[in-house]
Protein backbone atom coordinates (compact mmCIF):
# COMPACT_ATOMS: atom_id res chain seq x y z
CA UNK A 1 0.00 0.00 0.00
CA UNK A 2 1.28 3.59 -1.04
CA UNK A 3 2.43 6.06 1.53
CA UNK A 4 1.63 9.26 0.49
CA UNK A 5 3.76 12.30 2.06
CA UNK A 6 2.63 15.24 -0.02
CA UNK A 7 -0.97 16.87 -2.02
CA UNK A 8 -0.18 17.53 -4.85
CA UNK A 9 -2.49 19.01 -7.45
CA UNK A 10 -1.63 18.37 -11.92
CA UNK A 11 -2.20 20.95 -14.32
CA UNK A 12 -2.60 20.77 -17.63
CA UNK A 13 -3.59 22.18 -21.34
CA UNK A 14 -4.77 20.61 -24.24
CA UNK A 15 -6.39 22.03 -27.52
CA UNK A 16 -9.12 19.26 -27.59
CA UNK A 17 -10.26 17.73 -24.33
CA UNK A 18 -9.81 14.12 -25.18
CA UNK A 19 -8.77 10.20 -24.14
CA UNK A 20 -5.52 11.23 -24.72
CA UNK A 21 -5.67 14.29 -22.22
CA UNK A 22 -7.07 12.04 -19.85
CA UNK A 23 -4.62 9.30 -20.62
CA UNK A 24 -1.86 11.33 -19.92
CA UNK A 25 -2.60 12.81 -16.56
CA UNK A 26 -4.09 9.22 -15.69
CA UNK A 27 -0.29 8.21 -16.54
CA UNK A 28 1.02 11.20 -14.60
CA UNK A 29 -0.56 10.60 -11.30
CA UNK A 30 0.50 6.97 -11.30
CA UNK A 31 3.96 8.20 -11.90
CA UNK A 32 3.31 10.63 -8.80
CA UNK A 33 1.74 8.04 -6.28
CA UNK A 34 5.18 6.09 -6.82
CA UNK A 35 7.11 8.97 -5.52
CA UNK A 36 4.26 9.39 -2.40
CA UNK A 37 2.47 11.73 -3.93
CA UNK A 38 -1.52 11.72 -3.22
CA UNK A 39 -2.79 14.08 -6.09
CA UNK A 40 -6.26 15.33 -5.00
CA UNK A 41 -7.47 16.82 -8.25
CA UNK A 42 -6.67 17.84 -11.65
CA UNK A 43 -6.96 21.16 -13.33
CA UNK A 44 -6.80 21.15 -17.23
CA UNK A 45 -7.24 24.78 -19.25
CA UNK A 46 -7.88 23.75 -22.99
CA UNK A 47 -5.55 26.33 -25.36
CA UNK A 48 -3.63 26.22 -28.17
CA UNK A 49 -0.27 26.46 -26.45
CA UNK A 50 1.19 27.16 -22.96
CA UNK A 51 1.20 30.36 -21.95
CA UNK A 52 5.14 31.39 -22.53
CA UNK A 53 5.31 32.97 -19.25
CA UNK A 54 3.06 30.87 -17.13
CA UNK A 55 2.08 27.69 -19.03
CA UNK A 56 -1.48 28.07 -18.12
CA UNK A 57 -3.54 31.91 -18.43
CA UNK A 58 -3.02 34.26 -15.60
CA UNK A 59 -7.14 33.77 -14.31
CA UNK A 60 -6.26 29.84 -14.32
CA UNK A 61 -2.84 29.92 -12.11
CA UNK A 62 -4.85 32.62 -10.05
CA UNK A 63 -7.58 29.76 -9.49
CA UNK A 64 -4.73 27.55 -9.15
CA UNK A 65 -3.61 28.96 -6.04
CA UNK A 66 -6.77 29.95 -4.27
CA UNK A 67 -6.97 25.89 -4.58
CA UNK A 68 -3.65 25.28 -3.16
CA UNK A 69 -4.46 27.80 -0.21
CA UNK A 70 -7.42 25.86 0.83
CA UNK A 71 -6.23 22.49 -0.13
CA UNK A 72 -2.86 23.06 1.39
CA UNK A 73 -1.03 22.15 -1.20
CA UNK A 74 2.40 20.84 -0.60
CA UNK A 75 3.52 20.75 -4.78
CA UNK A 76 1.97 21.64 -8.22
CA UNK A 77 2.88 19.12 -11.15
CA UNK A 78 2.63 20.00 -14.66
CA UNK A 79 2.30 17.21 -17.52
CA UNK A 80 4.77 19.04 -19.99
CA UNK A 81 8.21 20.21 -19.60
CA UNK A 82 8.20 23.50 -18.63
CA UNK A 83 11.05 26.01 -19.37
CA UNK A 84 12.90 27.57 -16.69
CA UNK A 85 11.28 31.68 -16.68
CA UNK A 86 7.85 29.48 -16.88
CA UNK A 87 8.97 27.62 -13.81
CA UNK A 88 10.28 31.00 -11.77
CA UNK A 89 7.06 32.85 -12.62
CA UNK A 90 4.74 30.14 -11.60
CA UNK A 91 6.85 29.67 -8.58
CA UNK A 92 6.28 33.14 -7.76
CA UNK A 93 2.81 33.57 -7.92
CA UNK A 94 1.92 30.51 -6.23
CA UNK A 95 4.23 29.97 -3.26
CA UNK A 96 4.38 26.02 -3.45
CA UNK A 97 7.26 23.81 -4.99
CA UNK A 98 6.43 22.86 -8.30
CA UNK A 99 7.53 19.75 -10.33
CA UNK A 100 7.20 19.23 -14.49
CA UNK A 101 6.88 15.75 -15.49
CA UNK A 102 10.22 15.86 -16.18
CA UNK A 103 11.01 15.86 -12.91
CA UNK A 104 8.78 13.45 -11.64
CA UNK A 105 10.33 10.62 -13.93
CA UNK A 106 14.06 11.62 -12.89
CA UNK A 107 13.44 11.32 -9.75
CA UNK A 108 11.78 8.17 -9.94
CA UNK A 109 14.84 6.90 -11.88
CA UNK A 110 16.99 8.01 -9.28
CA UNK A 111 15.27 6.01 -6.99
CA UNK A 112 15.41 2.76 -8.89
CA UNK A 113 18.83 2.79 -10.33
CA UNK A 114 20.47 0.40 -8.79
CA UNK A 115 23.41 -0.35 -10.86
CA UNK A 116 26.59 1.77 -11.23
CA UNK A 117 25.92 2.46 -14.67
CA UNK A 118 22.46 3.34 -13.78
CA UNK A 119 23.00 6.41 -11.34
CA UNK A 120 25.37 7.30 -13.75
CA UNK A 121 23.07 7.61 -16.56
CA UNK A 122 20.52 9.30 -14.06
CA UNK A 123 22.90 12.04 -12.83
CA UNK A 124 23.83 12.92 -16.04
CA UNK A 125 20.35 13.20 -17.50
CA UNK A 126 19.32 15.21 -14.56
CA UNK A 127 22.38 17.98 -14.96
CA UNK A 128 21.59 18.18 -18.48
CA UNK A 129 17.50 19.10 -17.54
CA UNK A 130 19.15 21.48 -14.61
CA UNK A 131 21.68 23.20 -17.02
CA UNK A 132 19.50 25.69 -18.30
CA UNK A 133 17.69 26.11 -15.04
CA UNK A 134 20.87 27.16 -13.09
CA UNK A 135 19.88 30.45 -11.43
CA UNK A 136 23.17 32.52 -9.70
CA UNK A 137 22.48 36.06 -7.63
CA UNK A 138 25.29 37.21 -9.96
CA UNK A 139 28.16 37.13 -7.18
CA UNK A 140 31.90 37.39 -8.53
CA UNK A 141 34.63 35.38 -7.36
CA UNK A 142 37.35 37.54 -6.85
CA UNK A 143 39.77 35.26 -5.64
CA UNK A 144 41.30 33.67 -8.56
CA UNK A 145 42.37 30.46 -5.96
CA UNK A 146 39.03 29.68 -4.72
CA UNK A 147 38.18 26.68 -5.60
CA UNK A 148 39.43 24.09 -7.91
CA UNK A 149 38.97 24.83 -12.01
CA UNK A 150 38.08 28.92 -10.59
CA UNK A 151 38.75 31.66 -13.70
CA UNK A 152 39.50 34.08 -11.04
CA UNK A 153 38.54 37.72 -10.96
CA UNK A 154 35.16 38.36 -13.30
CA UNK A 155 33.63 35.02 -13.37
CA UNK A 156 30.32 35.05 -11.48
CA UNK A 157 29.09 32.14 -8.79
CA UNK A 158 26.58 31.29 -12.01
CA UNK A 159 29.24 30.84 -15.03
CA UNK A 160 31.27 28.62 -11.95
CA UNK A 161 28.03 26.59 -11.49
CA UNK A 162 27.20 26.01 -15.23
CA UNK A 163 31.21 24.75 -15.86
CA UNK A 164 31.47 22.72 -13.29
CA UNK A 165 28.35 21.02 -14.33
CA UNK A 166 29.77 20.67 -17.83
CA UNK A 167 32.53 19.37 -17.31
CA UNK A 168 30.70 16.84 -14.98
CA UNK A 169 28.51 15.84 -17.94
CA UNK A 170 31.42 15.54 -20.12
CA UNK A 171 32.58 13.10 -17.34
CA UNK A 172 30.02 11.11 -17.00
CA UNK A 173 29.94 10.52 -20.97
CA UNK A 174 33.42 9.08 -21.31
CA UNK A 175 32.66 6.99 -18.25
CA UNK A 176 28.98 5.60 -19.79
CA UNK A 177 30.76 5.21 -23.22
CA UNK A 178 33.49 2.34 -21.30
CA UNK A 179 31.03 0.99 -19.52
CA UNK A 180 28.91 0.78 -22.85
CA UNK A 181 32.13 -1.06 -23.71
CA UNK A 182 32.12 -3.74 -21.28
CA UNK A 183 28.43 -4.21 -21.46
CA UNK A 184 28.59 -4.60 -25.27
CA UNK A 185 31.11 -7.29 -24.09
CA UNK A 186 29.16 -9.16 -22.07
CA UNK A 187 26.31 -9.13 -24.52
CA UNK A 188 28.65 -10.83 -27.25
CA UNK A 189 29.45 -13.65 -24.32
CA UNK A 190 24.94 -14.13 -24.16
CA UNK A 191 25.30 -14.42 -27.85
CA UNK A 192 27.80 -16.55 -28.09
CA UNK A 193 26.52 -18.70 -25.37
CA UNK A 194 23.76 -20.59 -28.10
CA UNK A 195 20.73 -19.47 -26.12
CA UNK A 196 17.49 -17.60 -28.06
CA UNK A 197 17.86 -13.96 -26.47
CA UNK A 198 13.71 -12.71 -25.56
CA UNK A 199 12.83 -9.12 -24.25
CA UNK A 200 9.60 -8.68 -22.18
CA UNK A 201 8.60 -4.91 -23.71
CA UNK A 202 5.52 -3.05 -23.23
CA UNK A 203 4.14 -0.07 -21.56
CA UNK A 204 5.28 0.43 -17.82
CA UNK A 205 3.09 -1.49 -15.05
CA UNK A 206 1.58 -3.89 -18.03
CA UNK A 207 2.94 -6.82 -15.56
CA UNK A 208 6.46 -7.53 -17.59
CA UNK A 209 8.26 -8.24 -14.20
CA UNK A 210 5.60 -10.27 -13.25
CA UNK A 211 5.58 -12.68 -16.28
CA UNK A 212 9.36 -12.97 -15.82
CA UNK A 213 9.18 -14.01 -12.13
CA UNK A 214 6.23 -16.73 -13.74
CA UNK A 215 8.00 -18.40 -16.59
CA UNK A 216 11.66 -17.79 -14.94
CA UNK A 217 10.61 -19.37 -11.17
CA UNK A 218 12.43 -16.97 -9.42
CA UNK A 219 11.35 -14.63 -7.06
CA UNK A 220 13.74 -12.62 -6.84
CA UNK A 221 12.76 -10.17 -9.15
CA UNK A 222 11.00 -6.77 -7.92
CA UNK A 223 7.42 -6.56 -8.59
CA UNK A 224 5.71 -4.11 -8.20
CA UNK A 225 2.61 -1.58 -9.04
CA UNK A 226 4.62 1.29 -9.01
CA UNK A 227 6.16 2.78 -12.16
CA UNK A 228 9.46 1.91 -13.43
CA UNK A 229 9.96 -0.42 -10.68
CA UNK A 230 12.13 -2.12 -13.16
CA UNK A 231 14.77 -0.02 -14.10
CA UNK A 232 18.05 -1.81 -14.99
CA UNK A 233 17.86 -4.78 -17.58
CA UNK A 234 16.97 -8.59 -15.84
CA UNK A 235 17.76 -11.83 -17.70
CA UNK A 236 16.84 -14.93 -16.58
CA UNK A 237 17.09 -18.70 -17.84
CA UNK A 238 14.11 -20.05 -18.73
CA UNK A 239 13.76 -24.04 -19.46
CA UNK A 240 10.58 -24.58 -22.24
CA UNK A 241 8.43 -27.91 -22.00
CA UNK A 242 10.37 -29.29 -24.75
CA UNK A 243 13.54 -29.02 -22.26
CA UNK A 244 15.27 -26.10 -24.38
CA UNK A 245 16.34 -23.12 -22.28
CA UNK A 246 16.14 -19.31 -23.68
CA UNK A 247 17.46 -16.23 -22.33
CA UNK A 248 14.36 -13.96 -20.92
CA UNK A 249 14.97 -10.27 -20.43
CA UNK A 250 12.69 -7.78 -18.79
CA UNK A 251 13.25 -4.15 -20.05
CA UNK A 252 12.17 -0.52 -18.59
CA UNK A 253 8.24 0.13 -19.62
CA UNK A 254 7.64 2.69 -22.18
CA UNK A 255 6.13 5.81 -21.16
CA UNK A 256 4.37 8.61 -23.12
CA UNK A 257 5.93 12.06 -23.75
CA UNK A 258 9.41 10.89 -22.67
CA UNK A 259 11.48 13.47 -21.92
CA UNK A 260 14.04 13.79 -24.42
CA UNK A 261 16.50 14.46 -21.46
CA UNK A 262 15.95 10.32 -20.60
CA UNK A 263 16.52 9.28 -23.87
CA UNK A 264 19.89 7.97 -22.57
CA UNK A 265 18.67 6.81 -19.64
CA UNK A 266 16.82 4.47 -21.40
CA UNK A 267 19.39 3.60 -24.04
CA UNK A 268 20.66 0.64 -21.96
CA UNK A 269 17.91 -1.17 -21.36
CA UNK A 270 16.26 -0.55 -24.84
CA UNK A 271 19.41 -1.51 -26.95
CA UNK A 272 18.83 -4.78 -25.37
CA UNK A 273 15.78 -5.07 -27.37
CA UNK A 274 17.85 -5.22 -30.77
CA UNK A 275 19.98 -7.80 -30.11
CA UNK A 276 16.51 -9.92 -29.09
CA UNK A 277 15.71 -12.98 -31.93
CA UNK A 278 12.52 -12.19 -29.99
CA UNK A 279 9.73 -10.16 -28.56
CA UNK A 280 7.07 -10.87 -25.79
CA UNK A 281 4.62 -7.35 -26.32
CA UNK A 282 3.18 -7.36 -23.01
CA UNK A 283 -0.20 -5.59 -23.02
CA UNK A 284 -2.61 -5.29 -20.22
CA UNK A 285 -5.98 -6.02 -21.43
CA UNK A 286 -8.03 -4.23 -18.53
CA UNK A 287 -6.53 -1.03 -19.60
CA UNK A 288 -9.11 0.89 -21.85
CA UNK A 289 -6.83 2.37 -23.64
CA UNK A 290 -5.09 -0.65 -24.49
CA UNK A 291 -5.40 -0.41 -28.48
CA UNK A 292 -3.59 3.03 -28.57
CA UNK A 293 -0.86 1.48 -25.78
CA UNK A 294 -0.35 -1.28 -28.59
CA UNK A 295 -0.29 1.73 -31.16
CA UNK A 296 2.64 3.69 -29.14
CA UNK A 297 4.38 0.52 -27.92
CA UNK A 298 4.95 -0.44 -31.92
CA UNK A 299 6.15 3.38 -32.23
CA UNK A 300 8.86 2.70 -29.62
CA UNK A 301 10.01 -0.13 -30.97
CA UNK A 302 9.98 1.60 -34.76
CA UNK A 303 12.12 4.36 -33.32
CA UNK A 304 14.77 2.39 -32.05
CA UNK A 305 14.70 0.04 -34.94
CA UNK A 306 13.38 -3.17 -33.14
CA UNK A 307 9.61 -2.61 -35.34
CA UNK A 308 10.55 -5.90 -37.40
CA UNK A 309 11.89 -8.20 -34.76
CA UNK A 310 9.31 -11.09 -34.29
CA UNK A 311 7.01 -10.00 -32.03
CA UNK A 312 4.12 -12.30 -29.87
CA UNK A 313 1.04 -10.22 -28.71
CA UNK A 314 0.88 -11.22 -24.65
CA UNK A 315 -2.73 -9.75 -23.23
CA UNK A 316 -2.02 -9.84 -19.84
CA UNK A 317 -4.33 -9.90 -16.87
CA UNK A 318 -7.51 -11.46 -18.39
CA UNK A 319 -8.11 -12.91 -14.41
CA UNK A 320 -9.85 -9.07 -14.33
CA UNK A 321 -11.44 -8.87 -17.16
CA UNK A 322 -15.03 -9.95 -17.98
CA UNK A 323 -15.43 -13.27 -20.05
CA UNK A 324 -17.31 -11.38 -22.49
CA UNK A 325 -14.88 -8.80 -23.53
CA UNK A 326 -12.11 -11.31 -22.99
CA UNK A 327 -13.94 -12.96 -26.15
CA UNK A 328 -14.46 -10.25 -27.92
CA UNK A 329 -10.54 -9.12 -27.73
CA UNK A 330 -9.55 -12.81 -28.60
CA UNK A 331 -11.92 -12.61 -32.24
CA UNK A 332 -9.96 -9.11 -32.70
CA UNK A 333 -6.56 -10.42 -31.82
CA UNK A 334 -6.85 -14.29 -33.15
CA UNK A 335 -2.76 -14.41 -33.07
CA UNK A 336 -2.23 -13.06 -29.93
CA UNK A 337 -1.93 -14.85 -26.54
CA UNK A 338 -3.62 -14.09 -23.72
CA UNK A 339 -2.57 -14.88 -20.21
CA UNK A 340 -2.27 -13.98 -16.60
CA UNK A 341 1.04 -13.85 -15.11
CA UNK A 342 0.12 -13.13 -11.86
CA UNK A 343 -2.20 -16.70 -11.52
CA UNK A 344 -0.02 -18.33 -14.45
CA UNK A 345 -3.01 -19.20 -16.55
CA UNK A 346 -1.73 -19.35 -20.41
CA UNK A 347 1.55 -19.88 -20.05
CA UNK A 348 1.70 -22.76 -21.77
CA UNK A 349 0.14 -21.72 -24.86
CA UNK A 350 3.00 -18.58 -24.31
CA UNK A 351 5.76 -21.27 -24.21
CA UNK A 352 3.71 -23.23 -27.27
CA UNK A 353 4.66 -19.64 -29.53
CA UNK A 354 8.10 -19.43 -28.45
CA UNK A 355 8.87 -22.77 -29.19
CA UNK A 356 7.18 -22.29 -32.83
CA UNK A 357 9.62 -19.48 -33.17
CA UNK A 358 12.20 -20.57 -32.37
CA UNK A 359 12.22 -23.93 -34.52
CA UNK A 360 11.71 -21.18 -37.57
CA UNK A 361 14.86 -19.67 -36.38
CA UNK A 362 16.60 -23.41 -35.90
CA UNK A 363 19.65 -24.61 -38.15
CA UNK A 364 18.89 -28.07 -39.59
CA UNK A 365 21.47 -30.81 -39.73
CA UNK A 366 21.29 -34.72 -40.14
CA UNK A 367 23.94 -36.51 -38.33
CA UNK A 368 25.34 -39.80 -37.15
CA UNK A 369 25.78 -40.57 -34.02
CA UNK A 370 27.56 -43.47 -32.29
CA UNK A 371 25.33 -44.50 -28.89
CA UNK A 372 28.47 -44.23 -26.73
CA UNK A 373 28.54 -40.40 -28.35
CA UNK A 374 26.18 -38.51 -27.01
CA UNK A 375 27.70 -38.26 -23.48
CA UNK A 376 29.74 -36.21 -25.73
CA UNK A 377 27.28 -33.81 -26.63
CA UNK A 378 25.10 -33.66 -23.42
CA UNK A 379 25.72 -30.59 -22.23
CA UNK A 380 24.51 -29.16 -25.35
CA UNK A 381 20.90 -30.69 -24.96
CA UNK A 382 19.03 -27.67 -23.46
CA UNK A 383 20.10 -25.95 -26.52
CA UNK A 384 18.86 -28.21 -29.16
CA UNK A 385 16.04 -30.84 -30.46
CA UNK A 386 17.21 -33.91 -31.47
CA UNK A 387 15.06 -36.13 -33.42
CA UNK A 388 16.22 -39.74 -34.49
CA UNK A 389 15.58 -40.52 -37.80
CA UNK A 390 16.81 -44.21 -37.72
CA UNK A 391 19.36 -46.63 -36.29
CA UNK A 392 21.83 -49.24 -37.62
CA UNK A 393 23.63 -51.30 -35.15
CA UNK A 394 25.69 -48.91 -33.12
CA UNK A 395 24.76 -45.46 -34.58
CA UNK A 396 21.91 -43.32 -34.35
CA UNK A 397 21.29 -40.94 -37.68
CA UNK A 398 19.12 -37.76 -35.97
CA UNK A 399 18.14 -34.53 -37.27
CA UNK A 400 19.55 -31.90 -34.68
CA UNK A 401 17.69 -28.63 -34.71
CA UNK A 402 19.31 -25.12 -32.54
CA UNK A 403 21.16 -22.10 -32.90
CA UNK A 404 23.82 -22.38 -35.83
CA UNK A 405 26.83 -21.94 -33.76
CA UNK A 406 25.33 -24.83 -31.63
CA UNK A 407 24.50 -27.17 -34.43
CA UNK A 408 27.99 -26.40 -35.96
CA UNK A 409 29.75 -27.40 -32.61
CA UNK A 410 27.88 -30.56 -32.18
CA UNK A 411 28.85 -31.43 -36.13
CA UNK A 412 32.69 -30.44 -35.39
CA UNK A 413 32.52 -33.05 -32.00
CA UNK A 414 30.99 -35.47 -33.61
CA UNK A 415 32.79 -35.08 -37.15
CA UNK A 416 30.61 -37.24 -38.82
CA UNK A 417 27.93 -36.43 -41.20
CA UNK A 418 25.33 -38.40 -42.51
CA UNK A 419 25.56 -40.20 -45.94
CA UNK A 420 23.69 -38.61 -48.90
CA UNK A 421 21.10 -41.52 -48.84
CA UNK A 422 19.95 -39.94 -45.62
CA UNK A 423 19.88 -36.44 -45.91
Amino acid sequence: MTEFRKKGVIVAITQVLDYRTRESVEELELLCKTLGIEVLDTIIQRREKPDPATYVGSGKLEKIKNFCEENRIDVVIFDDEITPIQQRNIENILKVPILDRTQVILEIFSRHATTHEGKLQVEMAKLVYELPRLRGKGLYLSNPGAGIGTRGPGETALELDKRKVKQRISTLRKELAKLKLNRENARKSRLESGYYLVSIVGYTNAGKSTLLSSISGEKDIIVSDKLFSTLNPTIRKVKLPSGRSCLVGDTVGFISKLPHTLVEAFHSTLEEILYSDLLLLVVDISDPFYKDKISASYSVLEEIGAHEKPTILVFNKIDVLPYDKLEIIKYEYPHGVFISAKQRKGLDDLFSKMEDYFKSFDVRMNLRINHSDYGLISKYFEYVTIEKLSSSGEFDFVQISGPENIVLKIEHILNSKVPNSYL
